[in-house]
């Protein structure tokens, strides 16, 4: 412990703690002085003893100003720099300095770079840059409105790259600028970019308007699992440019992206591809690691690209895959970390205004709800700022159609509110969705971004673990044990039928969302066990054959059910890790995609296909608002561990009326008989037939979905 230190906590305020060590802690008065000298006299307005320090609560004046470094003296000369610590969390402090300009960063023209940097508490500020040439200068910043830091450089520097030097809180600090939009290798400096060079890359793709979530389907999948086996046919691996290439194949079957577009899925989902701390991006194949350990919200990640030194080079190369994504026919949705940082003290937002950013207990300790070591502060107005300007800046320059927000329950309400708000007016039909699990923030419960908040949230869907654990069992890990309805816990038919309403029906079934649109159902994520090593466990007596049947029900279940279908990459071939539970850094052996089961499993996944096909042709699985939902969908259980799931919504585009899905977990063939007639429209192979019947045999372990015509 110093001998001294001294803390700037709100105005008029600051608190002294002096160590035993030094006069037993005890001292007659205090005083702070400027860098010229200028004395200002604190008044100990309380004194509290502990064991080893003795912490003074001091009055200062008034006439404390952000712009110069004090030091904080006691009567017997010890002294210390004063830090300007939690009074950057006051509302005066955001009423003084909130700046919500679009202009921070470094704005290039060929014949000049604006730099601009919010750090209303720094004293001194320069910016060091690097021209291409190898030749290096500093130029002095000023300070100007709302505490933010200009200079502009007269000259062309578009290949140029740049740090900040700032001086606060006593010492020099040297940072990248979390609103630069890249960065060399491993975020050493930061990059000056030109982004008419972007431009060049055309996105002529209009794809539809998505007129509902319900009509989506999320395929999550990682860029370097999709393309790291060298058999995946691509000209690289693991990076943008090889998940953007087209023709990829092997023994018949598709590879890499075209894998994911003959399934036929509206959206893909990219883990995390933003600046992230733990993979050496010069040496990518040294380490690995999902990216849910965020550097910079704002810069992509260079582990993706040949070219991590080249700040251009990771841009292009990701506008490209969006492009032709695109024009696949896919969209793009992103997943985003904001909920903590890798390092919350060595990141540049803490660098630039240190403790603004996250989020503290009442006993003044980094708050950890994440789990990871702190929590964002989300309520800041700075923070929403730099949040809104992540986000808009990334659908400008690369087209993204949606964010997946990690940990939301991290995040409160309000802010979640403003970023979708903010989104749809570039995009209207942007998806915003993310995990809306209670975490233990020091949030009040009423202002997380949590399920239980969700009618607060109308416009944002949420992760329904609800689902997951009724169809498949718990996935944690000490539940890799228990089952769910299709995994062979029978009796629990009613609660299946709550989750198939997307849990938004009411009663006599649980519910969780006004509508289904809120609800994103899956059985399995990045996270915990794939479905098929669940099974290892729960189901771990039964014969392969039937694991199979069991993990068709369940993409049957998931792509059927109301709501969004989200689908791991591999769920469609049975994909396994192993029975690696929590496989984030277990290496490129474990996670990448295994294209020989995708060939073994190929019927599994042309039933995938299938499955999703129905899903886009039938609007009844797409039904958007609670009301519809209600008059529409109805549950039978004729017996234990059969189920019928039944849709009543006229569709004159497919001459039906009716839609049934039945469900039977026994291992036993269940017999039905109707009063009406119906067609197949998926049996167990994925196949339908046009031949109205009133009876069927529905095979053991098995789900058919059967349609009734229209009466003309």
């Amino acid at each position: 412990m110093d001998p001294i230190q001294a803390y700037l906590d709100d105005f008029g305020k600051v608190t002294a703690i002096v160590n035993r060590n030094q006069n037993n802690g005890v001292t007659g008065g205090f005083y702070l002085s400027d860098e010229e000298g200028t004395v200002l006299e604190c008044v100990i307005a309380g004194v509290e003893e502990h064991h080893d320090c003795i912490r003074y609560h001091l009055t200062i004046p008034t006439t404390y100003v952000f712009d110069k470094a004090y030091t904080l003296w006691n009567a017997h000369g010890l002294h210390t720099p004063l830090i300007v610590r939690f009074i950057v969390q006051t509302e005066e402090f955001d009423r003084m300095f909130a700046y919500d300009g679009d202009d921070l960063g470094a704005l290039y023209h060929p014949l000049h770079t604006d730099f601009a940097v919010w750090a209303p508490t720094a004293q001194e500020a320069n910016v060091q840059i690097y021209r291409q040439d190898g030749s290096m200068f500093s130029a002095a910043m000023h300070r100007g409105e709302k505490g933010v830091w200009r200079v502009s450089i007269k000259e062309d520097l578009k290949q140029a790259t740049y740090v900040y030097i700032l001086h606060h809180n006593g010492v020099a600090v040297s940072t990248g600028d979390p609103y630069a939009l890249s960065s060399t290798a491993n975020g050493r400096r930061s990059a000056i970019i030109d982004v008419d060079e972007l431009e060049k890359i055309k996105d002529e793709s209009r794809l539809p308007t998505l007129k509902s979530y319900t009509d989506a389907i999320l395929y999550e999948c990682s860029v370097r699992d999709m393309t790291s086996r060298a058999d995946t046919g691509t000209r690289e691996h693991g990076t943008f440019n090889a998940l953007a290439e087209n023709g990829t194949g092997r023994q018949g079957e598709p590879t890499g992206l075209e894998h994911i577009v003959s399934l036929g899925v509206s959206h893909v989902q990219l883990q995390p591809v933003n600046d992230f701390a733990t993979v050496d991006e010069q040496n990518p194949s040294r380490s690995y690691n999902w990216g849910y350990d965020p550097a910079c919200w704002m810069t992509l990640d260079g582990s993706y690209t040949r070219l991590p030194m080249d700040p251009y080079a990771r841009m292009k190369e990701f506008r490209k895959l969006v492009v032709n994504m695109h024009a696949r026919g896919l969209r793009v949705n992103v997943d985003v970390v904001f909920n903590h940082m890798y390092d919350a003290y060595d990141c540049s937002l803490n660098r630039i205004v240190p403790y603004y950013y996250f989020r503290y207990t009442d006993r003044q300790y980094l708050g950890d709800g994440s789990g990871c070591g702190n929590d964002i502060e989300s309520r800041r107005p700075m923070t929403r700022h730099y949040l809104k300007h992540v986000l808009t800046t990334w659908m400008r320059l690369y087209h993204v159609d949606g964010f997946r927000f990690d940990l939301m329950g991290i995040l409160d309400v309000e802010t979640m509110n403003i970023l979708a708000s903010t989104c749809r007016t570039l995009k209207e039909d942007v998806m915003i969705y993310g995990e809306g699990w209670d975490m233990p923030t020091a949030l009040a419960p009423e202002e997380k971004a949590r399920i239980y908040n969700q009618r607060r949230m109308p416009h944002i869907a949420h992760f329904n673990d609800t689902f997951r654990d009724i169809v498949k069992g718990g996935s944690a890990d000490d539940r890799k044990y228990e089952k769910g309805f299709l995994t062979g816990a029978v009796d629990m038919g009613f609660d299946m039928c709550s989750v198939l309403a997307g849990n938004a029906m009411g009663a006599p079934f649980f519910r969780r969302f006004d509508n289904p649109d809120q609800s994103i159902n899956g059985v399995e994520t990045h996270d915990n066990l794939t479905a098929w090593d669940k099974m290892h466990f729960c189901c771990r007596e039964e014969p392969r054959e039937l694991r199979i049947r069991r993990l068709k029900m369940i993409l049957a279940a998931t792509i059927f059910a109301q709501g969004i279908p989200f689908l791991h990459a591999g769920i469609e071939f049975a994909g396994s890790k192993q029975d690696c539970a929590n496989s984030y850094n277990a290496g490129d052996a474990i996670n990448q995609m295994n294209w020989d089961r995708a060939i073994r499993n190929r019927d599994l996944i042309r039933y995938t296909r299938a499955c999703i096909a129905i899903r886009r042709q039938f609007r009844a699985f797409r039904l958007v608002d609670g009301e519809t939902l209600k008059q529409c969908v109805s549950f039978a259980i004729p017996y234990t561990g059969v189920l019928y799931y039944d849709i009543r919504l006229s569709d004159e585009q497919t001459g039906t009326e009716q839609i049934r899905v039945i469900f039977n977990t026994l291992n036993t063939v269940h017999e039905a008989h109707f009063d009406d007639r119906w067609a197949v429209v998926l049996d167990e192979n994925g196949l339908g037939e046009e031949i109205q019947q009133q009876d069927f045999m529905i095979p053991a372990y098995t789900t058919v979905v059967l349609k009734k015509r229209s009466v003309v």
